[in-house]
């Protein structure tokens, strides 16, 4: 250890008794450094998982966040029709993401942060073509899975009528904006995930809630998401309200570009560029 670092050590600890010595260093937040090996050693376990337990992961965690939309419309069929309603059943939207992220499911865009650091930190072809092979099966895993809840829900609309009904709306309105309209939303989506990923990584408790309150202002917003929007476009598809071409061209492929850029660019290549220095010091000793 360096002797500067030494000398600070013995400063802080010169005052305190042994016990308030760990009171404090219990009470110290964590340093973003810190954050981010959490996250980095997070994606290096993920990039070597098998292809197998990747895909299985993925193709469940994109059936269990069906269940936002499924419970966003139970609520929405339930309720009055107004003002407020949107301020109670967006708390539906919430739910998938609960079962995803506690159930430490593969999400794709808790990827656009996890797998990147390992990238970051060693930036060499070993390290991007397993950012890029977890991408793609994250992706297309969670994708089936999404797109088969949708069917589900149109298969049995007999079943619920109403809720049917109320999930079609939602649908309808999740795949209704423009391409750069999604592509904008799509951002906003990506950020609040990344930052999600992010805050859980500096505590051990009260995750619940966190979750609950960035998906709940994912839900508020209209920002877009890859996966819970392929649930979405899917019913919307087979209710004939999106066009197949529309599917891809104005909901797929904006959102994905924008949970990318939101997740990947505006959160995580910012944050390296902040604390990059304070890394190679800590790493190198040099004060």
């Amino acid at each position: 250890m360096p002797e500067r670092e030494q000398d600070h050590q013995r400063r802080d600890a010169a005052p305190f008794d042994p016990r308030e010595r760990e009171e404090i260093e219990s009470r110290t937040p964590i340093s973003p450094p810190a954050v981010f090996e959490v996250i980095r050693r997070a994606g290096r376990r993920e990039t070597g998982r098998p292809a197998a337990a990747l895909l299985a992961s993925g193709l469940v965690a994109g059936v269990a966040i069906g269940f936002s939309l499924l419970t966003e419309a139970l609520l929405r069929a339930h309720l009055p029709d107004t003002d407020w309603r949107p301020l109670v059943d967006n708390f539906g939207y919430t739910v998938g993401f609960l079962i995803v992220i506690k159930g430490q499911m593969q999400l794709f865009t808790e990827n656009t942060i996890t797998a990147v650091c390992p990238a970051l930190e060693t930036p060499n072809r070993e390290t991007l073509a397993g950012l890029l092979r977890l991408w793609a099966l994250v992706l297309s895993a969670n994708l089936v899975g999404a797109a088969g809840f949708g069917m589900a829900l149109w298969l049995t609309q007999g079943m619920q009528p109403e809720i049917w009904e109320a999930a079609r709306a939602i649908a309808a309105h999740g795949t209704g904006f423009t391409a750069g309209e999604t592509l904008a939303r799509g951002i906003g989506a990506g950020w609040l995930i990344a930052a999600l990923v992010w805050i859980m990584s500096t505590t051990e408790r009260a995750h619940m809630p966190l979750i609950m309150a960035l998906t709940y202002v994912i839900a508020l917003a209209g920002f877009t998401h890859v996966v819970a929007g392929t649930v979405e476009a899917a019913v919307a598809a087979l209710a004939g309200d999106l066009a197949p071409g529309a599917a891809v061209f104005r909901v797929f492929l904006p959102t994905l570009a924008g949970n990318i850029l939101g997740g990947t660019v505006l959160f995580t290549l910012l944050t390296w560029a902040q604390i990059r220095a304070e890394l190679h010091r800590q790493r190198t000793g040099r004060g």
